[in-house]
């Protein structure tokens, strides 16, 4: 490849590493402008400095190289051209002659002689030739125009930046901003265990950095960025506090007056799955199990990416509604707000009837949002009940309500243990008081009972495939087909044990005892 279109080129960008002298050259602005940076700055300096850099490089070599050869243009032998039409690959003029076409009028064939020994003809002098309009500066325009090369590569160039600042000693990070370690304001241990004393002032919190120095009477410096940095890479690096704010904002709470179900996965929610989706799922089955909205079908962060959406409901299985918990998917993370690093994040729901502020929780290592329990309870709601997430201007509110219904009293599936600890469905009219998915609905009328199963589970928990054939067999006698569908079969395991989707379908394609009769229903084998 000629050099012009080497440094001007999709693959320039698309391969570009990060060296150490960009680190340096970043690390100077930083220590220059004595204020953090956030990764979007910290690109675009680096992108407009490599722009630089090429832009130098490119008009050295260029007036090296010769003029851009055009058929219109006049040359005499010696003259050194370069051929856009060729990759910019450079040559000399070595004879000239007088062209021969009438049709063409008056023009000169001139001889170029390339790097590699080849020898090629080109017209010259010829006013009228398509090649006349070209325009090579077109892509090196495009690549090297800032606003351009950061919405075609940036993603990617912000993503291999955040790894080389990681690996650097001298620079500390708060979230995705940077900045160096030797010019922060140094955060004393004293100072730190007022902020403790602040905080269990506040039952814990949150309490807002700028809000925090402020009752610690240091917002008064010359630097107030650097300083709110000091004191949050102080609180971030001390185990005491724990940072819950929503992406954007620094907010502390004391880590050991968090929630219980914060600080420790709820019973009813823990899961060791590693299981992925089999790749061979038709289409409709996969979009019947991303409507089940299981947490423990994603195993990557959701939340950097997506775009906020108005709306979103989702309906509750038992250990989400007896945990008081929702799940965190593409669907809900639209909605409730969440974060790029930390690990817990505090919110609100408002009632959207009453308007009672809830205190909720984020855990993003686990992907659940907690602090619905008592709400559920008051709502009369029960697992298979339709909750719908309203966005509001503030997002670190999001209202919250059951899907309208009339109360009345429903034909539902019905858990019922027996005093020795054998589980039973029935098909019971049950009273109901919100929207609810019919297969996933489930009435509990004795959660205590359920609770103990639980409990004596976690201990000697039954092979997944005994409970399928427990369930499947329980459900088929509730109808005359003697069909189960997924769902159906899904949320009602997930009433005595927590299974995702696709720990399901592995034990449904594995095992000769069940079959699979199509449009995503089983029964089991004779």
């Amino acid at each position: 490849m000629g050099q012009f279109g080497a440094h001007f080129s999709q693959e320039y960008w698309r391969n570009l590493k990060i060296a150490p002298d960009d680190i340096q050259n970043l690390s100077n602005i930083l220590f220059e402008q004595e204020e953090p940076l956030p990764i979007e700055k910290l690109t675009s300096h680096l992108i407009q400095d490599r722009i630089a850099k090429l832009e130098r490089q490119s008009a050295t070599e260029q007036s090296q190289r010769g003029e851009i050869y055009y058929p219109r243009g006049n040359y005499a032998v010696g003259d050194k051209l370069q051929f856009g039409q060729f990759d910019w690959m450079s040559g000399t003029v070595t004879g000239k002659r007088a062209g021969n076409n009438p049709v063409l009028g008056e023009f000169e064939v001139i001889t170029v002689e390339f790097e590699d020994g080849t020898y090629k003809n080109f017209a010259a002098g010829l006013l009228n030739h398509p090649l006349n309009e070209a325009d090579y500066q077109a892509d090196h325009n495009e690549q090297t125009n800032l606003e351009q090369v950061q919405e075609n590569y940036g993603s990617e160039i912000r993503s291999k930046l955040r790894q080389a600042l990681e690996a650097q000693k001298d620079l500390v990070r708060i979230g995705y901003t940077w900045f160096p370690k030797s010019l922060l304001i140094d955060i004393g241990k004293g100072q730190l265990n007022l902020a403790e004393a602040i905080l269990d002032a506040q039952n814990g919190g949150p309490m807002e950095t700028r809000e925090l120095l402020a009752q610690l009477e240091m917002s008064g410096l010359d630097n107030p960025k650097l300083l709110e940095f000091s004191m949050n890479y102080a609180l971030q690096e001390d185990p005491r506090f724990d940072e819950v704010g929503i992406s954007g904002k620094f907010s502390w709470f004391l880590r050991r007056l968090e929630p219980s179900e914060v600080l420790e996965v709820p019973l009813f929610l823990r899961s060791e799955t590693t299981l992925h989706l089999p790749e061979d799922l038709s289409t409709d089955t996969l979009k019947m199990i991303a409507s089940l909205n299981d947490e423990l079908t994603y195993d990557q962060d959701i939340a950097e990416e997506l775009k906020r959406a108005k709306s979103a409901e989702i309906a509750l299985i038992y250990p989400h509604w007896r945990a008081g918990s929702l799940p965190l998917t593409p669907s809900t993370t639209k909605v409730i707000p969440t974060a790029l690093e930390t690990e817990h994040v505090m919110f609100s729901f408002m009632d959207d009837q009453t308007e009672e502020i809830i205190k909720a929780w984020v855990d993003r290592p686990h992907y659940y949002v907690t602090g619905l329990r008592d709400w559920y309870i008051t709502q009369n709601l029960i697992p298979g009940s339709i909750i719908e997430l309203i966005a509001t201007e503030d997002p670190a509110v999001v209202r919250i309500r059951p899907q309208k219904k009339r109360t009345n009293k429903e034909w539902l599936k019905t858990l019922l243990i027996g005093a020795d600890g054998g589980v039973v469905m029935a098909l019971l009219r049950q009273q109901v008081y919100a929207g609810f998915d019919e297969r996933m609905a489930i009435a509990i009328p004795d959660e205590v009972a359920l609770d103990k199963l639980w409990k004596d589970r976690e201990t000697k928990r039954p092979p997944l495939k005994n409970d399928v054939m427990l369930m499947l067999s329980e459900l088929t006698k509730l109808n005359q087909q003697r069909h189960v569908h997924f769902i159906d079969l899904y949320a009602s395991l997930n009433v005595i044990r927590r299974v995702s989707p696709q720990e399901l379908i592995k034990a449904l394609t594995e095992s000769e005892n069940f079959v699979h009769v199509g449009d995503d229903y089983y029964h089991l084998a004779e």
